[in-house]
């Protein structure tokens, strides 16, 4: 190993000697100061380093640059042995851009076989900004020391600041053109989200769009089913989704933790999980993870997989992800709603012309066919007053009984659609109008009756009227189904909850069995209840068992 033979020596304390420099290293100090053509850093510093070994000349040289966002630069170039390696190293260990308003210092190192290495800091803008090795033969060192065929001061200056300031201009300049390119690509990213409501072609977007981000192979989404603690993940070009535990893997973690990771070796990280990854076929090196947060709710997270370069993920990529990542948090749960929204709204057409058909069919079957009986029979005593006059009074009465039970009827009819009292008498006395009016259009014996206290409380409009929308849909349920001789409404308190409930005493039925046939039966009379009493912030309760009759109990909190 070679030791230091000249320690670091300040350029104002040995005499140095101008040099004739012929046309030749001219063109080439000249090419080695001219920046412009160079599209980045690496390669200015590398045709800098293989310009200044051969103008040196020296039998090789090495570089180090910190770019002024912390990024390094190592470089090489020519033959360098083990020594020369372990030297540059040592002098490169801990080094960062530091403030340095002296003049440079020179050092020259002695190696083993006759050679010495010449260490130069790079500087701009008064900061030390890396290092520069030379390999040079020992006369010439020598000669140096002399200040013999060496370049002068002011020029050697001129070379050391030149290298580092053009190397800063055009690692800024690349940056302001990459954080401008990447503002340009999330406000393209941010409109296409904002007005795509179709949740499957929202996550499509997303997966295009984000990998170009960060210059990656490819996106995934994964989104939180909270009731099953899943992971769900659509693969592109694939029509079949994904599940894992959302306890698993990497995105587990983050969607358990909620915050963002950086793993540029999956290998070598222990909550790598690749069963997905084996499934789709393809290779992950390295992953970039955040979490996607709505507040302070993670519906999922996203992550990119392998950058195209082969670099590193960096701090920079993770703000650039977590930021597209909130945004498209926002598009999915606008795009969850909006589906929600159209769910319901074909829910409620649908329901709609369930109703309008139930009207028809009424009228069909009660009103339509006694005014149709009516005019046959007002027909039949025409008839009747020119043939037998006598009979005429007795038909008319008959006839006048059927008018009363058809306008008994319609306005029956009428009172269940919407009674005109319920806002101002409430639903205890609207109830009791509507038991007295009921009556089984089967025309069996069943009997509805209503126990409650009269001090029973007022509710807010909207809640007594779908109270008595629910009480109804369970009255006309145990009257179709339940085949009981009584069907009982009770309205009570209980601590600080209005409790209304409709009960049976007729064959019951399956409840499990029922609710688990949803997505196959024509009715969603029991779903359409539940979602009622939710839309009011109350409870609906419904207990029955083959041959233990129906409850149907609805539970409205008072406070």
């Amino acid at each position: 190993m070679g030791y230091i033979t000249q320690t670091i020596t300040l350029m104002d304390e040995v005499p140095m000697s101008p040099i004739a420099i012929n046309q030749r290293h001219l063109e080439t100090l000249s090419q080695l100061l001219i920046a412009g053509g160079h599209h980045g850093v690496s390669e200015l510093l590398t045709a800098s380093l293989e310009r200044l070994v051969s103008f040196w000349p020296a039998r090789a040289g090495a570089l180090l640059y910190v770019t002024p966002y912390g990024e390094m630069v190592r470089l090489a170039h020519g033959p360098l042995d083990e020594e020369a390696r372990t030297l540059i190293e040592q002098a490169r260990h801990g080094f960062g851009r530091r403030e340095d308003g002296s003049e440079p210092i020179v050092g020259s190192y002695s190696l083993d076989d006759g050679r010495d290495m010449i260490e130069l800091p790079l500087q701009s803008g008064g900061q030390g900004v890396g290092l520069l090795h030379l390999v040079v033969e020992g006369q010439d060192s020598q000669s140096r020391a002399e200040g013999v065929n060496t370049l002068d001061e002011d020029l050697l200056v001129l070379l050391v600041r030149a290298i580092g300031g053009e190397a800063d201009k055009i690692a800024m300049l690349r940056r302001a053109e990459r954080d401008l390119r990447e503002l340009n690509l999330l406000y393209e990213i941010g409109q296409s989200l904002a007005v795509n409501l179709d949740l499957s072609s929202l996550l499509n977007d997303i997966k295009l769009r984000a990998p170009k981000v960060v210059g990656a192979e490819r996106c995934s989404i994964f989104i939180l089913d909270e009731p099953k603690n899943e992971l769900l993940l659509d693969i592109p070009g694939e029509q079949r989704q994904y599940r894992m535990p959302a306890d698993r893997g990497i995105a587990g973690w983050v969607v358990t933790h909620g915050v963002g990771q950086i793993v540029n070796d999956v290998e070598q990280d222990t909550r790598w999980y690749d069963a997905i990854g084996r499934e789709a076929e393809f290779v992950t090196r390295s992953i970039l993870c955040v979490p996607m947060k709505v507040k302070d709710r993670t519906i999922g997270v996203m992550q990119i997989l392998n950058t195209l370069d082969g670099r590193p993920f960096t701090d920079q990529d993770m703000q650039l992800l977590t930021t597209l990542a909130a945004q498209a948090a926002i598009a999915i749960e606008n795009a969850r709603l909006y589906q929600s929204l159209k769910q319901e709204h074909e829910r409620l057409l649908s329901k709609e012309a369930d109703v309008r058909h139930a009207i028809a069919r009424d009228l069909h079957d009660g009103p339509t066919q006694s005014v149709a009986a009516i005019a046959m029979n007002i027909e039949f005593i025409k008839k009747l007053y020119k043939a037998m006059p006598e009979r005429v009074p007795d038909e008319l009465n008959t006839l006048a009984e059927l008018v009363n039970k058809t306008t008994h009827d319609i306005r029956t009819l009428l009172f269940e659609l919407r009674p005109l009292g319920l806002e101002t008498q409430g639903l205890l006395i609207t109830l009791q109008q509507y038991v007295d009016r009921w009556r089984d259009p089967a025309g069996s014996d069943t009997r509805l009756r209503l126990e409650a206290p009269a001090n029973m409380p007022r509710l807010p409009n909207e809640k007594e009227a779908a109270a008595f929308i629910i009480i109804q849909e369970a009255v006309t349920n145990a009257r179709k189904h339940a085949r009981s001789d009584v069907i009982t409404i009770y309205l009570y308190t209980e601590e600080d909850t209005f409790v209304a409930s409709v009960r049976d005493r007729g064959k019951g039925f399956n409840l499990a069995a029922v609710e688990s046939s949803y997505n196959n039966r024509g009715s969603l009379g029991l779903l359409n209840m539940k979602e009622r009493a939710h839309l009011i912030g109350a409870d609906l309760r419904i207990r029955s068992d083959p041959g233990q009759g129906t409850t149907v109990e609805l539970r409205v909190p008072l406070s």
